[in-house]
């Protein structure tokens, strides 16, 4: 499914040590102002935009330290100084160009950075295409940056590969469905790409994980079985999404987010979660839809401890599948639906309270808050959810609205300018 990598090329490609250089030509204490002046003012993003000429920005710059506008035009017109040639790049990409991959850039970079050392940026040539911020003035994370790059060059954004050094960017690449690893350094790159390339050989689907309790597992409440297959919502969301999409079901009843159930401690959702990613990767998507068994009075929690729960889960995807397959899959946070209906009638009544419903709907925005935190989609479903007169689980029609729910999340992509509103 990987058929194209897409590189940043500041700290990635080329290396770019500004406090080294300011120091060597004008000495720590100095050093630590002129970079508070051109990279701490917010003026060097307008640089990459070009929206002004370098002799305005310039100006700019000194006028946040006056007393230094000798040595801050300096630094300006020596800038090549700090650009550092990396020997690996041009092999890299040669290497993956052989292996029939499309290499392209996306990077925030201005025209005076780009002609200050020709030879650092010798691998630009070596790449099938790529946009710099200055030829379109726009910047990342904002996503219009990225829909120029998938229409100029007809990419699919789930065939990509995004390598960057800041995590805001690859999180907007994968609102597209682009996969994306944060790059560090050298061999840590080296290492999860090949894992990402070499897990991904014979995937030729787009995989999604449903991570969750027993409405993902499907539980029938009329039967106390299970609904037939074509009626559970994660088959459902498969039929939504078409036939490039895989949708895994991994529902386990009673599963809670990570806390242990009395004579149940299995059913904790962290015990498993790095097990499912292992045995599926690579993985595109994962949906953690979980929490409504954390409200059981027997468990004792607070809204807050099953958010933190959610949160845990997230954390595991997130440090476990760079490991595992090379990159941190999309994620999902979704709210189940809320407990609803007459709870005293309910064949759980022995287990729900007031406070269970509650909770079960303060949890909410909690998610939400986790999703945002962490840069990942969010699907809210504690309301406008057919729950079943058991007060917990999903009748046909739930099923249905989920999967309709989930489907909407999935195809939803970033707003223009969602990053400077």
């Amino acid at each position: 499914m990987i058929r194209n990598i897409v590189f940043d090329i500041g700290d990635v490609l080329i290396g770019f040590e500004a406090m080294k250089y300011l120091t060597s030509l004008f000495g720590e204490e100095k050093a630590v102002r002129i970079a508070d002046a051109v990279f701490g003012s917010g003026y060097w993003k307008e640089l990459d935009l070009a929206n002004l000429s370098d002799e305005e920005i310039l100006e700019l710059f000194c006028s946040t330290a006056p007393d230094l506008s000798d040595e801050i035009k300096e630094a300006f017109y020596r800038i090549g100084e700090c650009v550092n040639k990396l020997d690996w790049p041009v092999p890299l990409i040669d290497s993956l160009k052989d292996r029939g991959y499309g290499v392209y850039f996306l990077s925030n970079m201005s025209e005076h950075v780009i002609s200050s050392n020709a030879d650092a940026f010798g691998f630009v040539s070596h790449m099938d295409g790529g946009i710099w911020s200055c030829d379109v003035h726009i910047i990342k994370p904002d996503a219009d940056f990225f829909r120029l790059l998938y229409e100029k060059y007809g990419l699919i954004p789930e065939e990509c590969l995004f390598i960057d050094d800041h995590k805001e960017n690859i999180d907007i690449g994968k609102k597209f469905g682009m996969k994306g690893i944060v790059f560090k350094d050298h061999d840590q790159l080296m290492a999860d790409l090949d894992k990402a390339l070499t897990k991904d050989a014979s995937h030729d689907s787009i995989s999604v994980l449903c991570y969750g309790d027993s409405n993902t597992y499907g539980y029938d409440p009329k039967t106390c079985g299970r609904y037939p297959n074509d009626k559970r919502w994660t088959t459902l969301l498969g039929e939504m999404l078409g036939g490039r999409y895989e949708v895994i079901s991994e529902g386990l009843n009673g599963r809670t987010t990570a806390y242990d159930r009395p004579g149940a401690v299995w059913k904790n959702g962290a015990s498993s979660l790095t097990a499912c990613l292992g045995t599926h990767k690579p993985v595109d998507y994962v949906i953690i839809m979980l929490g409504t068994n954390d409200c059981d009075k027997e468990l004792g929690l607070s809204a807050r401890d099953i958010a933190d729960g959610m949160e845990t889960l997230v954390k595991i995807v997130e440090d476990e599948t760079p490991a595992l397959q090379g990159y941190v899959p999309e994620i999902i946070v979704a709210a189940p639906a809320a407990i609803q209906g007459d709870i005293d009638q309910s064949p759980f009544a022995d287990k729900l309270t007031p406070e269970s419903v509650q909770k079960s709907v303060e949890i909410g925005p909690l998610y939400k808050e986790i999703a945002e935190r962490h840069g990942v989609r969010f699907a809210d479903a504690t309301s406008g959810i057919e729950v079943s007169a058991d007060c917990e689980h999903l009748t046909e029609a739930g099923h249905r609205q989920i999967a309709g729910l989930l489907l909407e999340v999935i195809r939803e992509v970033p707003e223009t300018n969602s990053f400077f509103k």
